[in-house]
């Protein structure tokens, strides 16, 4: 492939794009309950040097929740490229996301059936392999416990600046479980953390306004979802060369180690499990990948270089044989020239996606149905006007 890719090299003529579509009927929205009354929503203070976002998803993967999961999967990058093009005065964030399942039996009962799968973290190819391996099997769904537990074991960011939001998806009773749901929104409350939740069945029934209730409290949103409408995808023609310059990318990550040499294979499973939805799902992962918040400091060469260079020089005997018999100095201009191109090939990429993205936006003009009740687009108007009322701009 020649480096020297660029926008122009597409298919132009291509006058056409793949669609699926879904005949189910969107749900209607049900105004959350007045009664009780929320409590009062935590303050925040801006602070311009602090732009960070925490981000946390507690999913009930019991036996009925296959199409949320199904979603989630669809949806994660374009759900996280919302999130990454907000800024505060001018700064775009740095963004932290941890996961969670719930209501699964194969979990242990003495810890309520709720498991942390991944906690905060940066290097979202994590979240997506976890994600990738949840199955779903029948359970008891304990919501306020699994709130209480996310805001008592993860590291959320004691600076008010930060925005902390946690989205609880699932469709049985509310209020089950040994934690009422006053206890679990206090441990969320007491952390800053705002409450969204995801109702994944009739937004009409009564469960409903249990659900609305458990968010309003919080200053959260809340929406019901059809978790069985199918993703529709629209691809085009720039996806093959997003696809040819994704390829590119991964090769300027070098694992630091033997231990990882299985994070870089990780790239590509990643990229292949993105693709397995669409080309389209690969070119929002791609965008991502071009931003600067995908970051892999725990085992590649030049991000962990850019965070502590000496240390990297300190371990140089822990690298691939072709690096480690490198002077200080060679070792440095090695990284130097693959922190180089792999800017080049992100910049590239960012300008493909962007080209991308007005296609996308243009085609979905002639679409006579919308999927405005799936957990990514309802996630994505959440984010946003959550981040809104934190100073944030989109």
């Amino acid at each position: 492939m020649a480096a020297a890719l660029s926008a122009t090299v597409l298919f132009l003529g291509i006058s056409h794009y793949l669609l699926g579509t879904s005949s189910v009927p969107n749900p209607t929205y049900v105004a959350p309950p007045t009664d009780p009354a929320p409590a009062a929503a935590p303050t925040t203070t801006v602070n311009a040097s602090n732009n960070k976002i925490q981000i946390a998803f507690l999913l009930d993967t019991s036996g009925s929740m296959e199409g949320l999961i199904d979603q989630a999967k669809a949806r994660l990058w374009n759900i996280l490229n919302e999130t990454m093009e907000s800024t505060r005065n001018g700064v775009a964030p740095d963004i932290e996301v941890a996961l969670y399942e719930y209501g699964n039996d194969r979990l242990s009962a003495n810890n309520g059936y709720i498991k942390m799968i991944v906690p905060m973290t940066t290097e979202v190819d994590e979240i997506s392999e976890k994600l990738f391996a949840l199955t779903t099997s029948g359970g008891d769904e304990y919501c306020p416990m699994a709130i209480q537990r996310a805001a008592q074991e993860l590291m959320w960011d004691a600076d008010d600046a930060t925005v902390k939001l946690l989205y609880i998806a699932g469709n049985e009773e509310f209020t089950q479980g040994p934690v009422a749901m006053s206890a679990g929104l206090k441990a969320a409350q007491d952390k800053g953390i705002v409450v969204n939740t995801i109702y994944c069945n009739n937004p009409n029934d009564g469960e409903a306004r249990l659900w609305a209730s458990a968010a309003t409290r919080l200053d959260g949103d809340h929406f019901s979802i059809n978790q069985d409408q199918a993703v529709a995808y629209v691809e085009s023609p720039y996806d093959a060369p997003i696809e040819q310059l994704n390829a590119q990318l991964n090769d300027t990550y070098v694992p630091i180690n033997q231990a990882a040499v299985a994070k870089k294979q990780r790239l590509a499973v990643e990229d292949a499990n993105a693709t397995s939805y669409s080309k389209a799902n690969l070119s929002s992962r791609a965008k991502y990948k071009a931003s600067k918040n995908y970051k892999n400091e725990s085992w590649d060469l030049v991000d962990a270089a850019r965070a502590d260079n000496k240390k990297i020089l300190e371990q140089k005997g822990a690298l691939p044989d072709s690096l480690r018999t490198l002077s200080d100095a060679e070792l440095t201009a090695k990284i130097d020239h693959l922190a180089q191109k792999r800017n080049e090939l992100k910049q590239r990429l960012a300008e493909l996606s962007e080209q991308r993205e007005s296609f996308v936006a243009d085609a979905k003009k002639d679409l006579a149905e919308t999927e405005e009740n799936t957990l990514g687009e309802r996630m994505k108007s959440s984010v946003k006007r959550q981040l809104k009322k934190k100073g944030y701009s989109n």
